[in-house]
């Protein structure tokens, strides 16, 4: 008998153990969301990082799609709205299903609640997780395990306020102890029985509900309260946590120069533009003792794995991109983006580890950053050309200039950019690219999610 032909037993018998243990292993998936990071602000980000041959640890996962956004009207739920928000985008990547502006989870006008995968996961003996740069009552990690018939329905304090540019069919009072609901985002989140939920919002969690503190019914569930960064990284035996590491928003990790931001461009009185003048982005002192997007993602992943052999969802949100864009604020925009991307690299390194882990990169909805000329285009017209809308003008860290301009919304009154209707990047690692077609919508990555896990969303 030949040396391989005795050695053949021993490799079959290897491969049938690898394949066996491979059966064996749990799925997972990580979600993460980069609120308004559509294809704008990756490039706004990826040319003030590594210049215009660089790439992002995202856009080097193998495969590629291209996600619509659909939203419904909340008085007419047959017909489509074309610009969306974070809360009905997050619900429809949480339960698979369309719904309205402001909706957590609930359907448009009806008010009906929509299961979600979270809940599937849990149900199906999972361990579940949410992290996020936001508040943990903010709309896209409340999508997951929440339902309220509006974003704002934060805390118990929140929920007898009328919400002014609400519809009547989006008021807090229905989802009201006293009418039946199932309260605030705060109290459901912490009734959940979540494994895992951390990032802001301390100050919704420090209320009392039905005469009992929140933070006392978290300790009940059997939480590990964390508040500080240290505790964060610190050995915890507790695979439940809690982490509120700020009243509301985390700090961003990035300002520019002097806090500078986007401004108007200044005319003298011969009606000549005069552009701001360039600058950089630099560390936020504010976010030092701040745990980063990176450190959650990492300790959400070991104790969501550690002695699990069911598998695990956990969603990771980026915030900040969406609300420093809303401000005007390239340095904070890019800064989230980039630790964004860092904590989508612990993902890439978990997953390339842990191989039946599906992981999915996308954004809730579009934002309203974009790159334009420089300011030498413009008065090289030599007819008083400028831009509209609030411009900067930034140094790269590869040494080049970039413009960046933020126009929906008119200075000097308009408060806030707003969202824009464009489609959203999804990359993906851990499926079959026939799973994948070039185009989708969000309720496709909810069902690729669930496919994934085996799961199935229980009917509403």
């Amino acid at each position: 008998m030949s040396r391989l032909s005795r050695a053949a037993p021993f490799f079959l018998s290897l491969v049938a153990a690898l394949a066996l243990a491979d059966k064996q292993s749990p799925a997972n998936v990580i979600l993460f969301i980069g609120d308004g990071m559509d294809e704008h602000q990756i490039t706004m980000a990826r040319n003030y990082l590594y210049g215009a041959d660089g790439s992002l640890f995202m856009e080097q996962m193998p495969l590629r799609s291209s996600a619509r956004v659909q939203t419904l009207r909340e008085d007419n739920p047959q017909q489509f709205r074309y610009v969306a928000d974070s809360a009905n985008t997050a619900s429809t990547l949480a339960t698979g299903q369309l719904t309205s502006i402001g909706r957590i989870a609930t359907s448009a006008a009806a008010d009906q609640d929509q299961s979600t995968i979270l809940e599937a996961a849990q149900k199906a003996g999972l361990r579940t997780g949410l992290v996020s740069t936001a508040s943990l009552t903010d709309a896209t990690p409340a999508a997951f395990a929440a339902h309220t018939a509006h974003r704002n329905c934060q805390s118990p304090a929140d929920m007898a306020k009328t919400i002014g540019y609400a519809a009547a069919t989006q008021q807090c009072m229905a989802d009201q102890h006293s009418r039946g609901g199932k309260g605030s985002i705060a109290e459901q989140l912490l009734t959940a029985n979540i494994d895992v939920l951390l990032g802001g919002g301390k100050r919704y969690f420090a209320q009392s509900s039905k005469g009992t503190d929140l933070q006392k019914t978290a300790a009940s569930q059997g939480y590990t309260l964390l508040s500080r960064r240290r505790e964060l990284l610190e050995p915890n035996p507790n695979r439940k946590l809690l982490g509120l590491f700020s009243p509301s928003h985390l700090p961003v990790e990035w300002i520019g120069t002097d806090n500078r931001r986007a401004e108007p461009i200044a005319l003298n009185w011969l009606g000549e533009p005069h552009f701001p003048e360039p600058f950089s982005c630099v560390e936020n002192p504010d976010h030092r003792e701040t745990p980063t997007l990176k450190e959650m993602t990492s300790s959400a992943l070991t104790r969501l794995s550690t002695d699990n052999s069911k598998g695990f969802f956990l969603m990771v949100e980026g915030a900040s991109i969406d609300k420093q864009a809303h401000r005007r604020n390239p340095c904070g925009e890019i800064g989230e983006l980039h630790a964004f991307d860092q904590a989508v690299r612990v993902g890439r390194q978990f997953a390339e580890a842990h191989p039946k882990t599906l992981l999915i990169v996308t954004a809730d909805h579009g934002q309203a950053g974009q790159i334009i000329p420089l300011p030498e285009y413009f008065l090289g017209w030599g007819d008083n050309q400028y831009p509209p809308g609030y411009y900067a003008v930034l140094k790269t860290r590869t040494g080049e200039s970039m413009a960046v301009s933020y126009a929906t919304n008119a200075p000097p009154n308009g408060q806030s950019e707003l969202h824009t209707g464009v489609n959203v990047p999804v990359y993906l690692e851990g499926t079959d690219g026939a799973n994948v077609p070039p185009l989708m919508d969000q309720r496709q990555i909810n069902r690729l999610m669930l496919d994934h896990l085996g799961l199935q969303l229980s009917a509403d």
